[in-house]
């Protein structure tokens, strides 16, 4: 019998494949979670500029290059620097009641920045933990700075390495502009802390599920990007490294490639077919993480046209690699992978985004980023819900099968044991008969034709051969007697024989002893062949004693000793008078006893007197119990 996968949509309950294409409901659902996405993306970070941000900026800024020209900057407020290390920039501000105060905001510069208001040096309010600006930078200028009618206000940027900027120059007084600086910082804040907290919470949450899912390997790369997002995020924020430009850049860069490394990983064990990219992906990864690791111990950092090539490859690499796992998926499995695909593509949206964003250094951009990845991660621990619902339905499906086959099994097993009983009672049954057959031949047979040779010759006295009929009757009898039920279990049929023998005995003048165990009762290890062999035993050996043993007292006691079931018939008659070979009686009692695993013992009684015939037979459960 062949096998096959079974695909997620046959769990469903759904076809493999559709009668029509599923391309166009691909299509579809990979444009409606992008509108999802980008949707939710700018009604948190919408594309209009805060409005007090606007009234307050500063729009004639002028850029003093390295030569001391200076140039009128134009467009957006995003001042890119030149060459030098460091950068003017100069506007002016009139103020009618300069003894307000005056409350300066640099939103984003890279990296550090210094003001100067009239030619005075204002010290920055903020923390100096806040390192690269990305939070902007604020100052509280006093009113003895400030004078009456045109004030001009000089920002001096200095960077390290690579590219530089300075976002808008908003200048006002106090009051609304402190809440839209606490507004604009917050939804700053937000999608790094969030992109954090998340990436942590999502790394934790596949690790504990590693252990025990059999997606082990898919939770393992889940969690490597969720740690990647989670350094994303802290690095984002950037408030906990103390560290020079270029340390700053190569930990990004490092970051970047564990989040890529995890995210391709991920979707090369999420879909079918997989996974077939991880000795590449451990190459290019190595190969990509060489530049940044090299340029931690120089001066000047990593060069800023390799560190673009370096997110360019990655970025290209691993959205390469992501797209073929999800054609692969699709080649496979179909429509039913659709809402993985439309999921999943996400991903070089996103990245392609991000990197066009860092190519250009614009704010929006750079405040989309972040965004982006925590969508990007919400996504992704849905969609790890939506495969844990598939492998819980694939379980229900595999259960069910299961069930199904452990109940067509009980139905075999029921019939074979039903056909084994019949064929054990048939076997039982011809057993009795073979037996029968043998007593009616040499028991009953040999005494009616001696009975009537001796009657055709005229020798036999009318009294012997009544005595001969009255044996042959109560042969009879014994036959019908042993052709009857005597009970499925051993003290049914132990209460059985006593019954039958005991009224026979007793009629005959005989005083008859009956002692049994009270463990009997509970016994349960023959079966119903097993007591019918017992019964016939113990009734043959009745049997023989009334026939010739000339006693006066049968004694009948049945015990459990030493795992062992001990039967006992005893009699104080004349004794075995047999020697040499066993009669037929006691031939037949030790071949039913042999059939039983037991054995029987003839033997003199107490004090030498009498026969005792004892039958041993071993407890097979109490075995299997040791």
């Amino acid at each position: 019998m062949q096998s096959r996968a079974v695909s997620i949509a046959e769990v469903d309950g759904q076809p493999a494949a559709s009668d029509r294409p599923y391309a166009v409901r691909l299509i579809v659902a990979i444009a409606i979670v992008q509108l999802l996405f980008w949707g939710m993306a700018l009604l948190v970070r919408p594309l209009v500029a805060d409005p007090v941000f606007e009234q307050n900026r500063l729009t004639d800024v002028l850029m003093v290059g390295p030569d001391g020209q200076q140039t009128k900057v134009e467009g957006r407020p995003n001042y890119y620097l030149g060459p030098a290390r460091l950068t003017h920039f100069i506007g002016h501000k009139v103020l009618d009641q300069p003894a307000e105060g005056l409350i300066v905001f640099a939103s984003r510069f890279n990296r550090w920045a210094r003001l100067l208001v009239n030619g005075n040096y204002v010290p920055m309010s903020d923390s100096p933990a806040w390192r690269g600006g990305r939070l902007g930078g604020k100052w509280v200028v006093p009113p003895a700075f400030l004078r009456a009618g045109d004030n001009r206000i000089e920002i001096e940027v200095r960077r390290e390495c690579c590219r530089a900027f300075l976002g808008a120059v908003i200048v006002a007084p106090p009051g609304t502009i402190d809440i839209a600086i606490r507004q604009w910082r917050l939804k700053s804040l937000f999608p790094s802390i969030g992109l954090m907290v998340v990436g942590l919470f999502g790394a934790l949450s596949c690790l504990m599920a590693a252990g025990r899912s059999p997606y082990r390997q898919e939770a393992f790369a889940a969690a490597l990007a969720f740690t990647g997002m989670a350094l994303g995020g802290l690095w984002q924020v950037d408030i906990l490294t103390p560290s020079s430009e270029h340390v700053y850049g190569a930990a990004g860069q490092l970051t970047m490639l564990a989040t890529f490394a995890g995210l391709v990983a991920l979707a090369d064990r999420w879909f079918p077919g997989g996974p077939r990219f991880d000795r590449a992906l451990i190459a290019c990864s190595l190969a990509l993480a060489i530049a940044p690791l090299a340029a931690v111990p120089t001066t000047n950092g990593l060069p800023l046209a390799v560190r673009q090539l370096n997110e360019l490859l990655a970025v290209l690499f691993a959205n390469i690699a992501i797209l073929s796992c999800v054609v692969r998926g699709l080649k496979i499995e179909g429509r039913s992978l659709v809402p993985d695909a439309a999921v999943v593509m996400l991903i070089p949206a996103i990245s392609i985004a991000d990197l066009i964003g860092s190519l250009k250094v614009t704010p929006l951009s750079l405040n989309m980023a972040p965004l982006g990845i925590l969508a990007l991660s919400v996504l992704l621990l849905l969609g790890f819900v939506r495969r844990a619902r598939v492998l819980s339905r694939r379980l229900e499906h595999a259960n069910a099968l299961l069930d199904a086959r452990i109940a067509e099994k009980q139905a075999e097993l029921e019939t074979t044991a039903a056909l084994l009983r019949q064929r054990e009672a048939e076997a039982a049954v011809q057993g009795e008969r073979s037996r029968i057959m043998r007593d009616l031949h040499d028991g009953l047979g040999s005494q009616l034709m001696s009975i009537m040779l001796s009657a055709r010759v005229g020798i036999a006295e009318p009294a012997v051969v009544a005595e001969g009929l009255q044996a042959v009757i109560d042969e009879m009898r014994l036959m019908v007697d042993s052709m009857d039920s005597v009970g499925e279990s051993l003290s049914a049929a132990l209460a059985t024989f006593k019954a039958r023998v005991q009224p026979r005995i007793e009629s005959t003048g005989i005083a008859f002893d009956w002692q049994e165990d009270a463990a009997i009762a509970t016994l349960s290890d023959f079966g119903p062949r097993d007591v019918l062999q017992i019964f016939r035993v113990l009734q043959e050996a009745v049997t023989n004693a009334l026939k010739h043993a000339e006693c006066s007292r049968i004694a009948v006691n049945a015990v459990v000793s030493d795992h062992r079931l001990v039967l006992q018939i005893e009699d104080d008659g004349k004794g075995i008078t047999t020697r040499g070979q066993a009669g037929r009686g006691l031939t037949n009692m030790r071949l039913r006893a042999a059939s039983v695993q037991g054995e029987v013992i003839v033997e003199p009684g107490k004090d030498g007197t009498g026969t005792r015939i004892t039958l041993t037979l071993p407890l097979r459960l109490a075995q299997a119990a040791e």
